[in-house]
């Protein structure tokens, strides 16, 4: 196959805009999709690769392979070999047991099945991961499993025929990853099946190129070059992908190939010298930058700064030239592989890959080789994601229907019924094992029902589509059991400013929250929701906040409404440990107050129009700002405990803060005199929200 130094231009394309995105350089918000412009050149070029052989000397399987490990393995064992001693000196025992599994993963190139079951992509963990970028080489692998064997049964049929084919299987693909990026987001974005049409859209760019000569047109390959950067600038981590949305990045690769012929502008400027080296040290660059920005934030108890990150970027490239002129051209050199050479590399290849699974279990051992990390840096990291049982049980992720018959486990000790109700999201959730000791030993009745990403109201839409329908489902039971229940007392508490927002939540302090965007909207807007910084939208929101409390209270309800719960931005436990690990003791944390304020304004503004009788407001922030320190919110209180169990939760001992202050408001509600609405009264008149 004849060489095109435009090609290697398009890998700069790619591999750049995936640095910038994981260095965290505004801008690139969508840099990730330099993924699936790779998936598009590696099936032209391997589909190209085999379309010669077949005209040539005919296809050998073996020869295939032996090209893909000399091209792939010297190169990632490079990478993995240069892990091992970062992950035994910054680690902390569950990260190293994590890497462990990862170590396994990619020798056995099923890398992108583990962070499946393991992390989402964007979620607060995987930027820790220093193998998590390997999921795309496991895709690739697992594609060439199949697509050679598909090759070598169809090469006596006629290329239209093959296409079609092809083009079959890639539609299937494409309508598999728009259903599943809906249901399954992690699962889309990683396993095979939703990613083959983006390789076999390259495979069918090589089919058409083999049969006919292609001209080249500089329009067309322009829009290519601006798909593909509207689409690295526009994207964000809460556009669906793979889906519909990829076709943009992937047709814009596909113009690029097609249309870029010599000669053309846009093919001169992707073979500008420049453009063609950063090309051909794409692969080992995109091997480097992970584990590099990975230890660095492993060692750092808050987010790097960007300074740093781009320091780091420069050194990737600087590893990545030195790996492809001393690791990769020399493995790559032999001009023509024989049946022996590749028994040879598969072996070798074997033998290198057991020894680091090897490897891989032993750094699972000992509880991820613990007795390398002081005592008390064990014991804060085992409080990271630790929470009370209970919170199990009764924090719900399914929109499962749990009533109308109560789930024991969530009443208080002893209790067949409770006149008070606690509902709301996972920050309901998480206070529910304290609360109920709490509420038991004041012998107050308490039952908690929660529901992750859920507001804590029916008639809500949530952007993530994991919930996107769930969370109305759930609350329209929750709501029934409350109106026929005899419940006297609502208890409400979620974690509002966010579904007004959507945004992560940003400490200003390096304490920053990876995750996706997660905002709602009007049950009756599900299919047509208004976008994250819709101040509409937002403003809806917060009037069906008020219109739903109204509601309780017009029928005679009364209301304990929690405040916004102050949000830390950075893994609590996983901070105490690293600053421990870093030559702090006991470390004391806390974040600004102003901070939370400038957050959560909207929803405190509009909860403090709200006045009735039957309504209590506790203000969650009195039980962590201010003390020990002015202006400040505490996460960490300097002498062992942690007030949080990762980067938004509180933990128990948050959670003693807080549920003294809502028993006594149930208290006061049910001690004040009984005021029933008369029959026939009306809604509470509604208060206009103003636009935040």
């Amino acid at each position: 196959m004849q060489h095109r130094p435009e090609i290697d231009g398009l890998r700069t394309l790619a591999v750049l805009p995936v640095l910038l995105f994981h260095a965290g350089l505004p801008g690139f918000s969508g840099g990730y999709v330099g993924v699936d412009l790779f998936f598009v050149i590696s099936g032209y070029l391997i589909t190209g690769i085999i379309l010669s052989s077949e005209r040539g000397h005919g296809f050998s399987l073996l020869a295939f392979y032996e090209r893909r490990v000399r091209r792939i393995m010297p190169a990632l064992f490079l990478v993995i070999l240069a892990c091992l001693p970062f992950a035994w000196i910054t680690m902390l025992p569950e990260q190293m047991a994590s890497f462990g599994k990862s170590l396994m993963a990619v020798c056995l190139f099923v890398s992108n099945i583990l962070f499946t079951l393991q992390t989402g992509y964007f979620a607060s963990d995987a930027e820790l991961q220093p193998l998590l970028h390997t999921w795309s080489l496991a895709v690739e692998e697992q594609f060439y499993v199949f697509f050679p064997l598909i090759m070598m049964a169809t090469r006596r049929l006629p290329a239209r025929t093959r296409m079609a084919i092809l083009i079959l299987v890639a539609a299937v693909s494409l309508a598999l990853a728009q259903w599943t990026v809906g249901r399954a987001p992690s699962e889309a974005f990683y396993l095979p099946h939703t990613r083959a049409w983006e390789l076999l859209t390259g495979a069918l760019a090589a089919f058409w190129m083999s049969e006919r000569n292609q001209k080249g047109h500089d329009g067309a390959a322009m829009l290519g070059l601006a798909a593909i950067a509207v689409s690295v600038v526009a994207y964000d981590a809460s556009t669906p992908v793979p889906s519909l949305y990829a076709l943009l990045p992937v047709l814009g690769a596909l113009a690029i190939i097609l249309f870029a012929q010599p000669g053309t502008r846009v093919a001169r400027l992707l073979s500008y010298k420049a453009m063609t080296g950063i090309g051909l040290i794409s692969y080992s660059l995109y091997l480097w930058h992970q584990p590099l920005f990975a230890f660095a934030r492993i060692q750092s108890p808050t987010e790097p700064s960007l300074g740093r990150m781009l320091l780091l970027t420069l050194l990737a490239f600087v590893l990545a030239y030195l790996s492809w002129r001393c690791v990769e051209q020399p493995f790559r050199s032999r001009a023509r592989p024989t049946r022996r050479s590749g028994v040879t590399a598969l072996g070798v290849t074997a033998a290198s890959g057991a020894l680091v699974i090897g490897i891989g279990l032993v750094a699972q051992s000992g509880e991820g080789l613990a007795f390398r990390v002081p005592a008390a840096a064990r014991e804060a990291a085992a409080a990271a994601g630790k929470t009370d049982p209970v919170m199990g049980t009764c924090l719900f992720d399914k929109g499962e229907a749990a009533l109308p018959h109560p789930v024991k486990a969530c009443l208080t000790p002893g209790t067949a019924a409770s006149p008070t109700i606690l509902i709301g999201d996972s920050h309901a959730g998480a206070m529910a094992g304290e609360a109920l000791r709490g509420f038991s030993a004041a012998g107050e009745p308490l039952y908690v029902m929660a529901h992750s990403a859920c507001v804590g109201f029916s008639g809500f839409a949530v952007s993530d589509p994991k919930y996107h329908l769930r969370c109305n489902r759930f609350f329209t039971g929750i709501e029934d059991y409350i109106a026929r229940s005899g419940i006297e007392t609502v208890i409400m508490l979620s974690r509002w400013s966010l579904y007004v927002d959507g945004s992560p939540f940003d400490n200003g302090e390096g304490g920053i929250e990876h995750r996706r965007p997660t905002y709602v909207d009007l049950f009756d807007r599900r299919d047509s929701m208004g976008a994250q910084d819709d101040p509409e939208r937002r403003a809806r929101v917060l009037k069906a906040y008020l219109d739903d409390i109204r509601a309780y209270l017009d029928r005679g309800l009364n209301v304990v409404l929690i405040y916004p719960v102050p949000e830390a931005g950075w893994n609590v436990p996983d901070t105490v440990a690293r600053m421990i690990m870093n030559g702090d003791p006991l470390p004391l944390i806390t974040t600004s107050y102003a901070r939370y304020v400038e957050r959560n304004k909207a929803v405190i503004d509009a909860f403090d129009t709200l006045q009735h009788p039957r309504l209590r407001k506790v203000k969650a922030a009195d039980a962590f700002c201010h003390q020990p320190l002015a202006d400040r919110c505490l996460n960490a209180d300097g002498a062992g405990s942690m007030l949080y169990f990762d980067d938004n939760h509180i933990s128990d001992q948050g959670a003693a803060r807080l549920v003294p202050e809502v028993i006594e408001a149930v208290k006061a509600l049910r001690s004040q005199p009984s005021t029933p609405p008369e029959a026939g009264t009306q809604p509470t008149p509604q208060t206009a929200v103003a636009t935040p």
